[in-house]
């Protein structure tokens, strides 16, 4: 772990702003309430506080190696007061022996010179205290601020494995379909099936090439769109009708790729497919206070039996829309006795 002094561009200023502090306090406390000269306030305050500046760093890879998980109660304990003696003692002495060194010794003797033997065992075990809980809280923001990376990398994951889960769920679906109308056709209408068959794999290809993308514009998802559509109309013909009702300032905005897709299945599948009457598949756009909104409707037989399913399409929508835009209420679902529609809002803020 990175030590907080030396590898942070603020650290050392904190660190040092902090010395400073403290060297002052101790200064004032000689000179304005111990009547002593500004010399010796100085001097005395420089000889305790410089050890300090070597003292305080060191007290860092002491934190780092003693965790309650690593040492327990007891052991953790144990290791910070045999540090604080070692520490004071190393201070204590270092302060006596640097006053001597740099200033000289006055009229009075002993460790007492600097600061009353007492005062500077306080202040010792004070300091240090407080250094260790200052490390300890750098630590756990650290720590805090890690495992919310990894939590939101997490998701990501999670979210880029769901949303590949479902997107894996669109080609598939899409392509029994398909491949059961060129099964179709090869028998009622053979010389459509070539055709079918070079759209899809057109259509295909698309698909594969988008799929490595999440958004994409209006514009070629419509387009996709088309080509899908103009695939099942070689087979249903007239009783397949496309009515797309667009605004210019709606084609370059984005939406997720190949989201619509199921819709248009769905409007085959249960309109198309069980109508004996032509079925009008409607798409109308709109941009309103910040969203791309979009309607996808058909009418459909009211006496048909519904052909059985097993709902993917529908799901597969809010499920991308609940991952992408973390909202559950941007699909609404209108039945009327014979009318479907799909009603779809596109944030455009991401």
């Amino acid at each position: 772990m990175q030590h907080p002094i030396s590898k942070n561009k603020y650290g050392f200023l904190v660190f040092l702003a902090g010395w400073l502090f403290f060297v002052t306090m101790l200064f004032t406390i000689a000179w304005y309430f111990e009547e002593r000269t500004a010399y010796q306030a100085f001097t005395n305050s420089m000889s305790f506080c410089l050890p300090l500046l070597i003292l305080a760093p060191c007290i860092w890879f002491v934190v780092v190696y003693t965790s309650f998980e690593n040492s327990g109660v007891f052991g953790f304990i144990l290791n910070h007061i045999g540090s604080l003696v070692i520490v004071t003692a190393i201070w204590l002495s270092v302060s006596y022996h640097l006053h001597n060194f740099l200033w000289g010794q006055e009229e009075i003797d002993g460790v007492d010179l600097i600061i009353p033997l007492h005062w500077q065992i306080f202040l010792a075990f004070f300091t240090y205290d407080y250094i260790v809980m200052v490390y300890y809280l750098i630590i756990y923001y650290r720590n805090f601020k890690d495992k919310l990376v990894r939590e939101t990398e997490l998701k990501d994951l999670v979210k880029e494995a769901e949303l590949s889960a479902l997107k894996s769920q669109i080609n598939p679906h899409f392509l029994f379909n398909s491949l059961n109308s060129v099964s179709s056709l090869t028998i009622s209408k053979p010389e459509l099936s070539r055709e079918m068959l070079v759209k899809l794999s057109t259509f295909l290809r698309y698909s594969l090439a988008q799929d490595v993308k999440e958004l994409n514009s209006l514009t070629n998802e419509l387009s996709n769109v088309r080509l899908y559509m103009e695939i099942e109309k070689v087979r249903f013909g007239d009783r397949l009708q496309m009515d797309f009702d667009l605004s210019e300032v709606c084609e370059p905005l984005k939406i997720p790729n190949l989201i619509l897709q199921p819709l248009y299945e769905n409007a085959i599948k249960y309109g198309v497919h069980e109508s004996l009457e032509p079925v009008s598949v409607k798409t109308k756009c709109s941009f309103e206070n910040g969203f791309l909104k979009i309607s996808i409707g058909n009418n459909f037989d009211s006496e048909s039996i519904p052909p059985k399913g097993n709902g993917i399409g529908l799901h597969n929508i809010q499920e991308r829309l609940r991952l992408i835009y973390a909202r559950t209420d941007l699909m609404k679902i209108v039945r009327s006795e014979n009318y479907f529609t799909v009603n779809l809002e596109f944030p455009q803020n991401l």
